[in-house]
């Protein structure tokens, strides 16, 4: 596996459509519990089997760039992030940690170094992310590391973004 960016505590690998091994599917189950999608897109709930991790896993390789998040202290895989780059030089991201991962610092790393990786490959002008209103934490997480929120389309979503070029 070739990662795309490290940090000091993960190791952040972009994965195709060939990855499908069975660890790979099988940690995409343990990632996306019920807990943690509550509140995605109806593609994201009940992932509970190899065959419906598939198929989720086909969806993402072929709408974004999906990376799975390694920690570099147990070689597990903890998280995943997508990106959806729009023709307009924008991208859509998301980013989901394993519960036994949350409030340990992960997130902030991670977003980190998808910023400075996203950077160097300068292709993209703005990072976008949504969040549901309710998620207090990842909100404060974003405005941290320098997105701004921005106009949002419904009352239960916040949209923030992050200008990554004036181009």
């Amino acid at each position: 596996m070739t990662f795309a960016y490290q940090t000091s505590r993960l190791s952040v690998a972009e994965v195709f459509s060939s990855t499908q091994e069975n660890e790979t599917l099988v940690s995409i189950i343990e990632i996306l519990t019920p807990k943690v999608v509550e509140n995605l897109p109806a593609y994201f709930q009940n992932i509970n089997s190899i065959s419906d991790a598939h198929t989720w896993f086909q969806k993402m390789v072929t709408d974004s760039r999906l990376f799975m998040v390694n920690s570099t202290d147990t070689n597990t895989i903890i998280g995943l992030v997508f990106v959806y780059v729009g023709n307009d030089k924008n991208a859509h991201i998301g980013y989901l940690l394993g519960e036994s991962n949350w409030g340990k610092g992960y997130a902030t790393e991670l977003l980190i170094g998808l910023i400075d990786f996203i950077k160097q490959e300068n292709k993209i002008k703005r990072l976008i992310a949504g969040v549901t209103a309710k998620n207090i934490v990842s909100s404060k997480l974003l405005l941290k590391i320098g997105f701004v929120k921005s106009a949002s389309e419904s009352d239960e979503t916040v949209i923030y973004e992050y200008q990554l070029s004036q181009a």
